[in-house]
């Protein structure tokens, strides 16, 4: 029988982003010992290694310099990091994410050639100068990645595979579990769970009670879920795949072939035949996430250098209206329920303590101004929270934060409302930019703001905020 590569136990889930990035790397464990480099990870550093080299060599050779060399390379992988080009599949090709590769090692050929046309006259094919890039990095990276995947490939033969909890029970938990034993080339070696052929006592069912799967994860040292329900149960493995992602396994589904997933899910993987879908790794367990933060700390300094005029001349009129104490500071809640304390422009003077606290609109209050209804009209009484930003209490794109009295009052309304805070609030949002801000549904609030986390990519913030830059230049869309 294959043997299964040894491995920690699965990390639990880590807010440093050093501690991310090593344990999303395979390089640290969640207690800090180091563990062996799995084919996981090997397959996905030597890949970008592969590019980093292949996007170097014609760079340098092209005459652009080191600097140049440096810079280009680091926003190839970051854009490749970006697009998922990375992520790890059970049957890597070298024709996976092609057009993505291309495209972006193009768009920085032609800005090295715009670069090196504005200081030297002597490039002046710009054609040419952006084929000498791009031609040979598409030989080197299809050279350089037959090289890995041929590797590893071999790896997998001599039995470098992830160990694999096969959940799930009927034939097809056992043709599944027995087509990994039997084919190598996929990776994953079963090491418990629905087939007898594994010589176990009893095979793992889909149990009402996660605790129970996760257990046995540990006991097998699996580092791979993978769910094959029998027909119709792919909702009932809902749950148990939710908390085994939580626990920081990848996990994977199995549906029936030819089921109805199937026929709606596209870019799926397979086994052998056999429909498998990988679950979205939760947001801060992706290696894309630190980038958000980066992104967050960059532009928000940026915005409070740029604004600071603009909030100059809103105070002093603030001030002239209403008198001192134009900043003000009111608790919202965060991620995960923490209370926050946010940075905003008093509009209005409250008649009593905690009004704004539990008032829910007060558009049609009279005590608002002219100039303070514009503010509010354009958000710039939102723009303080920059700083918020800058601390690490928000983030630029986020589920808006609301009061705590609201929160609670919400929550009890809808029930998915608190799942809004999985994510960490921001000055923007999904919601936000379909024009539900003030007295709009909370229920379509929800509704978005859960989707935006549900499906959060790097790619996402960044149309949202060029959306909300638009909905700020025609304040009537928003």
């Amino acid at each position: 029988m294959v043997t299964p590569l040894r491995e920690e136990e699965p990390f639990p889930h880590s807010t440093s982003t050093g501690m991310l990035l090593a344990q999303r790397l395979g390089l640290r464990s969640g207690r800090g010992r180091r563990r062996p480099v799995t084919s996981w990870t090997f397959c996905s550093l030597a890949d970008a290694s592969v590019d980093a080299v292949a996007l170097a060599a014609p760079v340098l050779d092209a005459g652009y310099g080191a600097l140049l060399a440096v810079m280009a390379v680091g926003l190839l992988l970051l854009l490749n990091l970006a697009g998922g080009t990375y992520r790890f599949r059970l049957s890597p090709s070298l024709t996976d994410g092609w057009s993505w590769r291309g495209g972006c090692v193009t768009a920085i050929a032609c800005m090295l050639t715009v670069a090196a046309l504005e200081h030297e006259a002597a490039l002046v094919v710009w054609a040419g100068e952006v084929a000498l890039v791009v031609v040979p990095y598409l030989g080197l990276t299809l050279t350089g990645r037959g090289l890995v995947y041929t590797v590893l490939r071999q790896a997998r033969r001599r039995g470098v595979r992830v160990p694999t909890l096969v959940a799930g029970s009927g034939a097809h938990a056992r043709a599944l579990a027995l087509t990994l034993l039997r084919h190598s080339e996929y990776g994953l070696a079963p090491v418990g769970g629905a087939c007898d052929v594994l010589g176990q006592a009893s095979h793992t069912p889909l149990a009402d009670d996660p605790e129970k799967l996760l257990a046995m994860a540990r006991r097998h040292r699996a580092r791979v879920v993978l769910l094959a329900p029998p027909p119709g149960g792919e909702e009932h493995s809902h749950r148990l795949a939710q908390q085994a992602r939580q626990a920081g396994y990848p996990v994977y589904l199995a549906p029936q072939p030819g089921g109805v997933l199937v026929d709606f899910v596209s870019g799926a993987e397979h086994i052998r035949g056999f429909p498998v879908l990988r679950m979205r790794p939760l947001p801060q367990q992706r290696l894309s996430w630190p980038l958000k933060r980066a992104l967050d700390v960059v532009l928000a300094a940026a915005g409070l250098v740029v604004s600071a005029p603009v909030l100059a001349v809103c105070m002093l009129l603030l001030r002239r209206q209403g008198g001192p104490g134009v900043l003000f500071r009111q608790v919202r809640v965060g991620l995960a329920g923490t209370p926050i304390e946010i940075v905003k422009l008093r509009t209005f003077a409250p008649l009593r303590a905690g009004e704004s606290d539990t008032r829910w609109s007060i558009d049609d209050d009279p005590r608002l101004t002219r100039t303070a209804r514009l503010m509010r009209f354009c958000s710039l009484d939102e723009l303080p929270q920059l700083w918020n930003v800058l601390r690490g209490d928000m983030s630029l794109v986020g589920p808006r934060p609301e009061r705590p009295h609201f929160v609670e009052l919400f929550s009890r309304a809808d029930h998915h409302y608190g799942r809004r805070h999985r994510l960490p609030v921001g000055l923007t949002g999904w919601a936000q930019t379909h024009g539900l801000r003030g007295d709009t549904s909370i229920e379509d609030r929800a509704r978005l703001d859960n989707h935006y986390i549900d499906t959060w990519s790097l790619r996402r913030d960044i149309k949202i905020m060029i959306r909300t830059v638009g909905c700020l230049l025609w304040p009537g869309r928003s």
